[in-house]
């Protein structure tokens, strides 16, 4: 039953990460339609106010349950190559996941949510968004998609884990 209740728990957190990359995406499409407003910059400015609490929220919910559950089922069968090739390469992918969330989109968004700030409250917010800040977001957009892919290739893996390989487990 508490194992149920740890893959219903990863589930929802990888649901909210999910909702944030598509979330990022319509927000983009949304922001090109303000371009040359004080809109574009408060709508630049909510999505990295929004970001990281989802962004919180899903990679904590997904790392607690992910050991949690590993424990459970595998009995601490952490990076096992060997025996569970599909599950070690999961917690690499979840390792890359974090690495780049902590290196690059967490002091990035830190950047544009200051930057968006300051620009917000400028004597040119109503040209619109900077380069500068457009070109931190783009940057951010990217390594956000990025991260996706990653996302999606766990979630492929978890779930084809029978296809691919014979473990026995």
């Amino acid at each position: 039953m508490w194992y149920t209740f740890f893959v219903v728990l990863h589930i929802l957190s990888a649901g909210v990460v999910i909702g944030l990359l598509t979330m990022t995406i319509i927000a983009t499409s949304m922001r090109k339609k303000m371009k040359g407003t004080a809109a574009e910059i408060g709508s630049i400015r909510g999505g990295a106010m929004m970001a990281p609490i989802m962004a919180n929220i899903g990679s904590i919910g997904l790392l607690v349950t992910g050991v949690v559950m590993t424990i459970m089922q595998y009995n601490s069968s952490f990076f096992a190559f060997n025996t569970l090739p599909w599950l070690a390469m999961m917690q690499t992918d979840f390792v890359i996941i974090m690495a780049i969330s902590g290196a690059v989109l967490m002091p990035n968004g830190k950047k544009i949510l200051a930057k968006a700030s300051a620009e917000l409250a400028g004597p040119n917010a109503a040209r619109g968004a900077s380069e500068e800040l457009l070109a931190l977001v783009s940057k951010q957009f990217m390594i956000s998609n990025i991260v996706g892919i990653l996302l999606f290739i766990a979630v492929y893996l978890g779930e084809s884990k029978s296809l691919m390989w014979v473990t026995g487990q």
